[in-house]
């Protein structure tokens, strides 16, 4: 029904450009034109098209030649229209695929300029003691098998740096902008302060050591934040989570930064641990009788060759020296 009745269209609309339309087709032309703007607008194409065939063809007008020529042509331009469509769709696709492109490259840009605005120093075979300057006039040191990363510039709300390993800092007074470190166990927040974090990948603690100052830690395993104050221990386990405050710290906390080591009838277990931290050498005690005795003496800028020869003097022992570092052998105390 729908095709006989838009086939009637046709036929009237053809009659009218072939100015053929009866009195009474007219008025039946008139009022579908009237019924939608789609049937004005399917008029006017229809005229174009009328108009480009006349051009070329001359002659008596014939309703039905008419006809078919009209929809051969009507047709043709719809291929030309689906011709058009497909062209389009592909050139639309092609500007997409270039926009993602580009919007691929823009990211990797922005992540090699987000990657190369950040500074990374590692201390692998030797101390660095000579300070690493940050972008705010502080201070870092770092011990040997560290390493520490920062911003070239810091934001105006925090200065954020990532530490492994050991270091010992002297941060530049900002109430405004507190010192964050970041480490692979938890983190420490600052005002302005010195202080010492050791958080070496394979312990199973983090220890933080206050000279001056005042110092936050925190995990983000635990809502606790412990507060440490100028001669403050803080130790946090990270296979218990527990978080510890001592009310003093060790003397040698800071020995491996000064080279400033004493000993004060210390056991010769402390002795070697804290040898091996200060000059990262091992010091194995070869017999268990060892760790009880006692050892008092201060070395300062001494090497840990000389150390030990002292030792061996003062406590009667043997020293055999290995590739790594150093066996003391003897009857024990």
């Amino acid at each position: 029904m729908k095709d006989t009745t838009e086939d009637k269209n046709w036929g009237l609309m053809l009659k009218y450009l072939g100015k053929e339309l009866s009195d009474e087709e007219r008025a039946q032309f008139d009022k579908w034109l009237e019924q939608s703007d789609a049937n004005r607008k399917e008029l006017e194409n229809a005229e174009k098209i009328w108009q480009f065939s006349s051009s070329k063809e001359s002659g008596l007008f014939d309703a039905d030649q008419g006809w078919g020529k009209m929809q051969r042509r009507i047709h043709h331009i719809k291929g030309i229209q689906s011709a058009i469509r497909k062209h389009i769709l592909m050139t639309t696709m092609r500007v997409a695929a270039s926009l993602l492109i580009l919007i691929v490259l823009a990211f990797a840009v922005r992540w090699i300029i987000g990657k190369s605005s950040y500074i990374k120093v590692i201390a692998e075979k030797e101390k660095i003691l000579k300070p690493i300057v940050l972008p705010d006039g502080s201070m870092v040191f770092l011990n040997i098998g560290s390493s520490i990363r920062y911003p070239k510039s810091f934001n105006k709300n925090t200065r954020e740096v990532e530490l492994t390993g050991e270091a010992f800092f002297d941060i530049v007074h900002n109430a405004q902008q507190p010192f964050v470190i970041r480490t692979p166990q938890a983190q420490v927040k600052v005002l302005g302060t010195k202080f010492d974090v050791s958080a070496y990948k394979e312990c199973d603690s983090l220890q933080v050591v206050v000279e001056t100052g005042t110092v936050e830690l925190s995990s983000g395993q635990t809502d606790k934040i412990i507060r440490l104050n100028q001669g403050n221990t803080g130790v946090y386990f990270t296979s218990s989570y527990k978080m510890v405050k001592l009310s003093g710290s060790d003397v040698n906390a800071f020995a491996w930064k000064t080279n400033d080591i004493v000993f004060h009838e210390s056991n010769l277990d402390y002795v070697s641990k804290t040898l091996k931290k200060v000059f990262s050498k091992p010091i194995i005690l070869e017999n268990a009788k060892l760790k009880n005795c006692r050892l008092n003496a201060n070395f300062k800028n001494r090497d840990l060759e000389s150390i030990i020869e002292v030792i061996k003097e003062t406590l009667n022992l043997q020293i055999k020296k290995t590739n790594d570092g150093y066996i003391l052998t003897g009857p024990g105390c």
